[in-house]
């Protein structure tokens, strides 16, 4: 069987075609044309066995329905609010026996320490940095193991 590409592709020029990321539950899950989402947000599990796990969606975005998002109101860092939310505890706020759930309503109205809008972006800076770092690292430790295991395949040829 033969196909033409005309007949099975689309050519995408600049700016004639836009992707945007679908996150669920454990990241990025697809690709769609179009989003709900038009700003950076923080992603909170909302059920699930994951519930109250977050990520930070950059951009234009959609979400799946296991997910709500927070997006920042004005004199507030959302990256800083990010990273005062990985220490958050969802623990008090899940409800359910099959399937637990967190909802805005009930964790809301839970305070965060939030200093100037000065302090927040220092400090969101230097935890970035700190992320970054850790990534790198990962990445670092992960090409070193794969390297290991191709030495020792090799090893005994």
């Amino acid at each position: 069987m033969s196909i033409t590409l005309r007949g099975q592709f689309a050519l995408a020029r600049g700016g004639q075609f836009n992707w945007y990321i679908q996150y669920g539950a454990n990241g990025i899950i697809s690709f769609i044309d179009s989003y709900k989402i038009d700003n950076d947000s923080i992603l909170i599990i909302k059920d699930g066995a994951g519930v109250g796990k977050i990520q930070f969606g950059i951009g234009k975005l959609s979400v799946i329905g296991t997910l709500n998002y927070l997006i920042a109101k004005s004199d507030t860092n959302l990256k800083y609010i990010f990273f005062s939310l990985k220490f958050f505890n969802f623990e008090k706020y899940k409800v359910g026996s099959g399937i637990p759930h967190i909802y805005f309503k009930d964790y809301g109205e839970s305070l965060i320490f939030c200093p100037s809008i000065d302090e927040q972006r220092n400090i969101e800076q230097l935890l970035s940095s700190i992320d970054e770092k850790i990534n790198i690292e990962k990445t670092l430790l992960q090409k070193y193991e794969m390297q290991k295991k191709h030495l020792l395949q090799n090893l005994f040829i």
